[in-house]
Formats: structure tokens, sequence, C-alpha cells
């Protein structure tokens, strides 16, 4: 029993000082008054209170910095540039993709050429098709044009006035489909112009930037 007692007080002195002292070492926390002068204490001062503080050890090194509380203002900026930092990173990844996308889908610029004048042929045909039923529409107007001028001292038949209405709504319905038409390959022109743009900004280092 003794020699058990013994052993454990040669333990407890073997510990180093330093061992023991750092686990109850006391902090210090410090932070300028409105002046400029040092107010440090052992708990935060109150003078320190919603502002920045160091915590130090006793040494006089510093174990920490906490930042003041932001305010409402710079929280909200804080929020506005983080929310622009993540729109900016979103922009970046989807440049990326439609980059990726673009050399999958081409091959060479003379493909993107060739791709254009198809899709834009195929428009032209029905553009073709839309403006031949127009040209026919303007015929049979016409052809109701100078049968009502038969009738310009006596009543116009309810059938025939019921055909020029048909007739006109016809024409203004084929008409805004020539528009479309037209409207598609100036957009398929663009768009295949864009792709040829920066395809060739991707694919050829001497080409200037597009973005």
């Amino acid at each position: 029993m003794m020699r058990r007692l013994l052993f454990c007080l040669l333990a407890a002195v073997s510990v180093p000082a330093g061992a023991q002292s750092s686990a109850k070492a006391p902090r210090v926390f410090c932070c300028p008054d409105a002046s400029g002068h040092q107010i440090c204490g052992d708990v935060l001062p109150e003078q320190c209170y919603g502002k920045s503080y160091r915590e130090m050890s006793p040494q006089g090194g510093v174990r920490r910095l906490v930042e003041a509380p932001l305010t409402p203002e710079q929280l909200a900026r804080r929020e506005a540039e983080e929310r622009a930092r993540k729109a900016e990173q979103a922009r970046q990844r989807a440049e990326t993709r439609r980059n990726q996308s673009l050399l999958e889908t081409y091959s060479s610029v003379q493909d993107i050429d060739n791709r254009r004048d198809k899709a834009i042929e195929s428009v032209q045909s029905e553009l073709k098709q839309a403006e031949a039923r127009y040209v026919q529409l303007q015929a049979r107007r016409q052809g109701l044009t100078r049968e009502a001028e038969f009738y310009q001292k006596r009543s116009m038949p309810v059938a025939l006035a019921n055909s020029l209405r048909e007739s006109d709504s016809e024409l203004a319905a084929q008409w805004s489909v020539i528009e479309v038409k037209r409207r598609d390959i100036e957009n398929i022109r663009a768009r295949y112009e864009q792709d040829r743009a920066r395809y060739i900004a991707l694919t050829d280092p001497r080409a200037p930037d597009i973005r």
C-alpha cells in the first residue's frame, strides 16, 4: 500500500509545470477605447461590447482576433457581394457548359456554315409556299372585289359580304405567316453567326476574345 502511494506522488511531481499551468492559463481581452487607449481585462470589458477585440495570452501574444458585429448596412452589403459572387460563378459555369456543348456540336467552321445554309434553305422553302398561297388569296380577293362592284348601288348579297370578310381575314393570317418565316430566317442567320464567332474564338488562338 505504501509503495503504491509513493508511486502516485512521484507521478504527480513528474508532470511538467507548463502542462499544469496551460490548462488554467488566464485569458486577457483587449480593445481600444474611443480615445485609442487599450482596455484589457480577464473578462471582456464593457467598453469592448460591439467592437472588435483581441484575446491575448499571458505572454502578450494574440490568440485570436474577434471581429466587430456587422452593422445592418455592412451585413446587407456583404450579402449583396455574396449574391453577386455566386451569380458570377453560375455565369462562368454556364459559359463553360455552353462552350463545351458548342465544341461537341460542330466539327469545324465549315460545318457551322453548312448547317446554317441547310436550316435557312428549309425555312425558305416554307416561305415560298406561304408567299405562293398569299398570291392565290390575293387573286381570289380581286375576283370578289370585281363581283362586289356590281352592288355599289344596291344591297350586297350576304354570302358575298361574308366571302369578302373571310378573304381579308385569310390574307391577314397568311401575311403573318410570311413575316414569321422571314424573322425565322434572320434569327437563324444571327444564331449561327454567334456560334461561328464563338467557335473561332475557342479554337483559334489568334482570334480576339468575344466575351
